[in-house]
């Protein structure tokens, strides 16, 4: 396995390590938390240039030309006393995390950023540009639950060179510099993220719950869905099967996405695919 090479990223104080090739971000960091010869404190990220086995949910590939994607995994560690049922507040907090940093650079050319539920960001409520994935993982001392966020951005690809036209980059939204310097602009993203990523979860660990840290209503904001009828797969169904129709209610206290079917019924929903809105 190459090994991890620490790099410099201007406002960045937590450790990032660079590979060129891995077989997945988010394998490596779950390696690395194990090596006691390499420090891993939170918010310690690792990005690669490429991967050759990077995956989205339900296991789905997710493959991207090397150099113009930002391909990051960032340990979480939180104390113990942390509720595991408060965990899935994380994936909002990185999902925020990574609207706010794309932002300034697409609202100037005329796009949107917003969230799609479970876990992607939106470019005009259509276009995905990033997904993101959690996972438990063996924490480096016995005082911290450690979780490690993997998140996928396309920077560079061009116009027509995507794998579907749902999916979008900075460049093909007319992020010109995105094109000019891909290793500039992702590391300019990855600092904003990790800003935001750290004064989240600070908040949400010192309030205790995603209410009173302002998380919940932040991202209920962030998601249209939030009180329109969407129909849900269920999240082990490759084949996108409808499975509940109803009205998204908004965020249950763990994060989940509260459906109210036709008969009255609230179905709290840990994971799916939203097929319609």
């Amino acid at each position: 396995m190459q090994r991890a090479a620490r790099i410099p990223i201007a406002g960045v104080h937590s450790p990032v390590y660079h590979v060129s090739d891995t077989s997945s971000t988010l394998d490596l960091a779950a390696t690395l938390l194990v090596d006691t010869t390499t420090p891993t404190p939170h918010l310690t990220t690792i990005i690669a240039d490429r991967q050759s086995a990077g995956r989205g949910r339900l296991g789905r590939t997710w493959t991207t030309p090397d150099g113009q994607a930002l391909l990051a995994s960032t340990i979480v560690s939180l104390p113990t006393s942390f509720p595991t049922k408060m965990l899935g507040w994380l994936v909002h907090a990185c999902a925020l995390s990574v609207r706010d940093a794309l932002s300034p650079r697409l609202t100037p050319v005329g796009h949107t950023v917003s969230l799609k539920w479970p876990n992607d960001v939106l470019v005009d409520g259509a276009r995905k540009i990033c997904g993101i994935l959690a996972q438990l993982a063996p924490a480096s001392s016995p005082f911290t639950t450690a979780v490690i966020l993997g998140y996928g951005i396309n920077i560079a690809q061009a116009p027509g060179t995507l794998p579907t036209p749902q999916a979008t980059s900075l460049l093909a939204e007319g992020d010109v510099q995105a094109g000019a310097d891909p290793t500039a602009v992702t590391h300019e993203v990855l600092a904003a993220i990790l800003a935001g990523l750290d004064e989240r979860i600070r908040s949400l660990v010192a309030h205790g719950d995603a209410a009173s840290a302002g998380l919940a209503a932040e991202a209920e904001a962030a998601l249209p869905l939030i009180g329109t009828r969407i129909v849900l797969a269920s999240p082990t169904d490759a084949f996108g099967t409808p499975a509940l129709e109803g009205v998204a209610l908004g965020l249950a206290p763990t994060g989940a996405l509260l459906v109210r079917d036709d008969d009255g019924q609230t179905h709290q929903i840990d994971a799916g695919d939203v097929l319609a809105t």
